[in-house]
């Protein structure tokens, strides 16, 4: 069945060509975007019993290379880099040292041969040969996807390497030495290699950012397999031309349909053939606590950035005793990389600051802790300072969920509210001195606990200088007006997750601009119900949550750890208004 399907698959593809080469070629045309056609390779590749020290290749065109020297890769690797010569259509290479016996061997030309025209790259070429009376017929092919979004991943690197070397262990290969075989994924993420020894390989996947095809630099994706991986041998499909009878007499447009859907069987027996290996590509985790960014955010406020958590981060100010002046921060939980200082007037214009993670010091720095002054000049007077008022925003923008709490943020934390004449309307209703709280120690996060009614128009005044944070800066006068829609404008779902384990997850709701617009954490079978939903579309991500620290985490090659894994629901679903929905989420 599978020599018939391709050889059917083969002798469509001659027709629809010969039909195609009986049409007149017009004029002129769009840019060329083909790259440059292989059309002779002299010894053929693929050739065993190879001898000299050359070989040549003739192109439909005229080319050049492109950054050869740094993309070229031959495996066996060779001590000297061979010479290239260009003479019209046909690149002639010239090795510079004596062949193994016995040998396969593959020279790997990137995307450097590209067409001298437009600059049109032959991707992955491969020229293969052997020394020997046979060649390694052994191959390996898989995808490369990232590993937070699950998306294919083009121009990664896909490097094995083999268990010999006499200095280095076979995982630290990849950091110190160019590999032994190298392919590059396609815009699906496809990665292919053949003319594969019959042994067992590291395989590494590398977003290279210097062309060093070493892993380098600690900004580098990369993905790995927990395993060695084997090769497998694929038995070429011999072709029958005796089923050129089977397509004649169909039109064009039959020709071309039927060509569409052998390809895709042909694929299906093709992949079938050999087992895909699925990487997953990450940015390598850092070990080391270090200060990424010190800056002053805005008036008296200053942000601290770190590669780790900041827990166990302590900051001592060296040029002003802590007793003199105060400063309060936020963050410092579990999971949090940034801290944010709130400062109380008066404090120094520069702050010599020591960063310690138990008793290692991180950093010393100097950081500038008040703004440029900005001023305003009225006509031909002198100028004058803006006038400062108290900065907040509210957690909503004009339309608020019934089961929404309305919030204020403020800039900084708020010493004194005077609410007697604060007025919030609810629709026809009007109330004074609404009831609110504050959801945090630092009294930045006002909270105003009303029932939010559907189909109602909301109004908040806050009279100026109602408020003041702790530095005596006052609020302008606030005006907030939103809204809440009927009941029947949103959808409703109750989805039901079954995990294949008890451990920690997070469930994530994410939007057609793929925002994140609720979380849920759990760990067991456990039905989620969502209620007020815009309508849009929307995806659900599973991940599992090794560390119960409720977020996703990244993996580390050296400690052999894969990053936390991520699952997407199979169904996009069209959320309506007025429609309720239920899914049953059973996760394998």
């Amino acid at each position: 069945m599978r020599n018939k399907i391709t050889t059917l698959l083969f002798v469509v593809a001659l027709a629809v060509l010969w039909q195609c080469a009986r049409q007149v070629m017009p004029s002129g045309g769009p840019k060329d975007t083909q790259p440059p056609k292989v059309l002779q390779e002299n010894p053929p590749n693929g050739s065993t019993l190879f001898t000299g020290n050359k070989f040549s290749i003739r192109f439909s065109e005229f080319v050049e290379l492109d950054k050869i020297n740094k993309q070229l890769l031959i495996s066996p690797p060779m001590l000297k880099m061979p010479s290239f010569h260009l003479k019209g259509k046909t690149l002639t290479v010239h090795f510079n040292e004596l062949l193994k016996s016995n040998t396969t061997y593959s020279v790997y030309f990137g995307s450097s041969i590209v067409d001298i025209t437009e600059k049109n790259p032959l991707n992955n070429y491969t020229y293969i040969f052997s020394t020997g009376k046979t060649i390694d017929s052994m191959s390996l092919a898989g995808t490369v996807i990232n590993a937070f979004d699950l998306k294919p991943e083009e121009d990664v690197y896909v490097m094995l390497y083999k268990d010999n070397n006499d200095t280095l262990s076979l995982d630290s290969l990849p950091l110190f030495v160019k590999p032994y075989y190298l392919s590059k994924t396609d815009k699906a993420g496809k990665f292919h290699f053949t003319a594969l020894a019959n042994e067992r390989y590291l395989i590494f996947g590398l977003k290279d950012q210097n062309n060093s095809l070493t892993f380098d630099q600690p900004q580098e994706e990369i993905a790995f397999l927990d395993s060695l991986v084997l090769p497998q041998f694929k038995k070429p499909v011999p072709v029958d031309t005796v089923a050129f009878d089977t397509i004649q007499g169909l039109s064009k447009d039959s020709l071309s349909v039927l060509l569409d859907s052998l390809k895709q069987i042909s694929d299906s027996i093709s992949n079938a053939q050999l087992t895909t290996y699925q990487l997953r590509l990450f940015v390598n985790a850092d070990t080391v606590q270090k200060l990424l960014q010190a800056e002053l955010l805005r008036k008296n406020t200053l942000r601290f950035s770190f590669s780790l958590p900041a827990k166990n981060v302590k900051i001592k100010i060296l040029n002003k005793p802590d007793s003199i002046w105060h400063y309060d921060s936020e963050g410092n939980l579990p999971a949090d990389d940034t801290l944010l200082w709130f400062l109380k007037e008066p404090h120094p214009d520069t702050l010599s600051l020591l960063f310690m993670q138990g008793a290692d010091t991180l950093d010393k720095i100097h950081l500038r802790a008040i703004p440029k002054e900005k001023s305003v000049r009225h006509g031909n007077k002198k100028r004058e300072p803006l006038t400062e008022f108290l900065q907040y925003h509210a957690n909503i923008q004009r339309v608020i969920k019934p089961n929404q709490q309305f919030q204020l943020i403020f800039d900084q934390p708020v010493s004194h509210f005077e609410t007697d004449s604060v007025l919030l309307i609810k629709g026809d209703d009007s109330l004074y001195n609404p009831k609110y709280y504050f959801a945090d120690s630092l009294h930045r996060k006002m909270i105003f606990p009303f029932v939010v009614r559907a189909a109602t128009a909301y109004h908040l005044i806050v009279p100026d200088s109602a408020l003041s944070d702790w530095n005596g800066i006052f609020n302008k006068r606030m005006d907030i007006a939103f809204k809440s829609k009927a009941s029947k404008e949103y959808g409703k779902l109750t989805l039901h997750v079954l995990p294949p384990r008890s451990q920690p997850f997070i469930l994530q709701m994410i939007n057609g601009n793929d925002k994140v617009v609720d979380q849920r954490f759990f760990n067991n079978d456990t039905t989620f119900i969502f209620l007020y939903i815009k309508p849009d579309k929307y995806r659900f991500k599973l991940i599992f949550d090794n560390n119960n620290n409720r977020r996703w985490d990244t993996g580390n090659y050296l400690k052999k750890r894969q990053p936390e894994k991520v699952l997407f629901y199979s169904k996009q679903l069209d959320i309506k208004s007025n429609w309720e929905y239920e899914e049953k989420w059973a996760i394998k």
